[in-house]
């Protein structure tokens, strides 16, 4: 029979209440969590933090135990290790969660074990000192609960039978509660899971019908589709021009809409003039991912996941390939992570390129000049598709000894020291002058078209895949993947598209409109859009714009834009309603209707 605390269990090493201790220190830490509570919402959390540190913790020290069976003596530095690597989990989960406001998830997992992480994020020398002084913390309280293992507490004196059938009384329970809790809608109990880190959903909806309670079988839920087989487009695509213009885009990582102003982006903004300029324009999503997702198949961001199983790229990629389109495409870092050699250019694989220097500035710059230089050199009885991918602006990255444009400016970000008594200007400073410093590739770009009589045959989309904020919310929100605010998701959109009248647009417009847009208009599809998308097209005149709704998406969460309010979808499926400020808004009626439009939406391109 395995025992879990050494061949005597009363001693020598006491394994579980080794863990015990790490349990209630993982729950102090988790504890720091922000959220909204009063006293008995406050309590239930705590007890619940110790309880699922508690069941953390005796998973890990059974399979310590099963991993020391041969030589016991290694358990002690097997538990010091592990536990260790637990509390760093746990403490890098509450930075997070400040920044983010949502626990490590299979996004954080994926960027971390691809190295995206490190290529995406600077990480300056006052990181790295928190780190490590993080890092020996963890190792100094290891070694503290060891020398407590020593002396004889009566915690370390109890028996492995005593723990387990403790601990499972009080499990029971907790489960118990939270099933009655999502049974009768005890919203002050649900809502306090939200902050307990990989609490898994509890039901029991089923069962208590069972024991006779009456339990109301609605329940309020994400908007999701299976990873069936894809049916897109719903019939084939009829594009029947044959010259059609070349098409260039522009797209700036984390580029919000307010900063296309004559101070950060003096070019792009004196490009406005002669676009077709798009001012109340929303991205898919605060995620690249699912921003991307949007911009390039016309969809709602539901539809990532099968499109990605099914390796089913875009239909305008399809389009160009068909018109023998020369494809040009950088991004400054990869662009298989996300994974859009799967998704939006699955069928252009070999064509994706990366910026090859050590900096985001570094390969902005290369990236553009590699792009000229293919313009240069290519086939004038082609036309041409050209991406090119900014990411100084999400990378927070400059060319050395670049002017101090914007003052006071941070150099390095440490992204340890946030919390939302930060004053945002030096880094929102920092932020604005990588945006100055992307409007000047941008200007090369557009000024090369020009040079070479290019810019008459040839439609610019300049966009980004979403925001960024600094803390405009006030709910210590710094980045993007927090919130679907309008500082996270509202994004510019500027066309540059020859022989088409200025103009400027004040409607709803989303990224879902532009494939739309560009099949019907560039490229003269004859499909009906329902075919493809579950967009508008944008050269419609705006009083015939629908009064319409958005569904934003990200890696757990879900909003509906509608009416300038935001109805917010929880991974629980619980909605609560806020301005595009985050502000909530009480007694707000939640549009169902709107909600169903969309639940059809993600579902017209699934087979049954």
């Amino acid at each position: 029979m395995l025992s879990l605390s050494g061949a005597n269990q009363a001693r020598p090493f006491g394994l579980l209440a080794f863990g015990f201790f790490n349990a209630l220190t993982m729950a102090v830490i988790s504890w720091n969590i922000p959220s909204e509570q009063g006293i008995a919402q406050g309590l239930y959390r705590f007890i619940g933090l110790c309880l699922h540190f508690s069941l953390i913790s005796l998973l890990l020290a059974a399979l310590i135990s099963l991993l020391s069976l041969a030589y016991k003596p290694a358990r002690k530095i097997l538990a010091i290790s592990f536990f260790a690597i637990a509390q760093l989990v746990v403490i890098t989960n509450l930075q997070i969660y400040s920044l983010y406001h949502f626990h490590i998830n299979g996004m954080v997992l994926n960027l971390l074990f691809s190295g995206a992480l490190l290529e995406n994020i600077a990480f300056s020398w006052q990181m790295w000192m928190s780190v490590i002084l993080i890092f020996a913390f963890t190792i100094g309280i290891q070694f503290l609960f060891v020398w407590l293992m020593n002396k004889k507490l009566w915690l370390t004196q109890i028996s492995t039978k005593k723990w387990v059938a403790s601990f499972s009384i009080v499990e029971i329970l907790f489960v118990l509660v939270n099933g009655f809790a999502d049974g009768f809608k005890w919203e002050t109990i649900i809502s306090q899971n939200a902050y307990i880190p990989w609490l898994p959903p509890i039901s029991m909806r089923s069962e208590l019908r069972k024991w006779g309670f009456k339990i109301d079988s609605k329940k309020q839920g994400q908007i999701s589709i299976k990873s069936s087989a894809i049916n897109y487009p719903l019939k084939p695509m009829n594009c029947p021009i044959e010259h059609p213009l070349n098409l260039v885009f522009l797209v700036v990582d984390s580029l919000r809409s307010d900063m296309v102003n004559p101070e950060t982006m003096p070019f792009t903004y004196s490009l406005k003039k002669q676009a077709l300029d798009y001012e109340n324009h929303f991205s898919g999503s605060n995620s690249t991912r699912y921003g991307m997702f949007s911009l390039y198949y016309g969809l709602n961001g539901t539809y990532w996941r099968p499109m990605l199983n099914s390796e089913r790229g875009s239909i305008l990629i399809d389009t160009t390939i068909e018109k023998k389109f020369q494809h040009f495409i950088y991004g400054s870092t990869r662009l298989t992570f996300p994974e859009f050699d799967r998704t939006i250019f699955s069928k252009l694989r070999s064509h994706l390129n990366k910026g090859t220097l050590t900096t985001s500035a570094e390969n902005d710059a290369e990236i553009t000049d590699r792009l000229i230089n293919d313009l240069q050199q290519a086939d004038r009885e082609r036309p041409f598709f050209g991406f090119l991918f900014y990411d100084s602006t999400h990378a927070f990255s400059l060319p050395e000894n670049y002017p101090q444009i914007f003052t006071p400016r941070l150099d390095q970000v440490n992204y340890l020291s946030l919390d939302k008594h930060t004053d945002p200007l030096p880094f929102l400073n920092l932020y604005k002058t990588t945006v100055y410093y992307v409007d000047h590739q941008i200007q090369n770009v557009i000024d090369h078209l020009k040079e070479q009589k290019l810019l008459d045959k040839t439609l610019v989309v300049i966009t980004s895949d979403h925001g960024q904020e600094f803390n405009e919310t006030g709910g210590n929100y710094w980045g993007h993947n927090g919130n679907f605010s309008q500082w996270q998701t509202k994004v510019p959109l500027i066309m540059l598209w020859p022989n088409k009248s200025p103009h400027k647009f004040e409607q709803l417009s989303s990224h879902e409109d532009i494939i739309p847009t560009l099949m019907h208009n560039l490229f003269q599809c004859s499909n009906p859009i329902g075919d493809y998308s579950t967009g508008i097209d944008l050269m419609t005149p705006e009083n015939q714009w629908p009064d319409r709704s958005l569904l934003l998406v990200n890696w757990n969460d879900q909003a509906l834009l509608y009416k300038q309010h935001l109805y917010l979808i929880n991974s629980l499926g619980k909605i609560n309603t806020v301005d595009l400020n985050y502000q909530p808004q009480e007694n707000k009626n939640i549009p169902y209707q709107e909600l169903e439009q969309k639940l059809n939406e993600s579902s017209r391109f699934i087979n049954p």
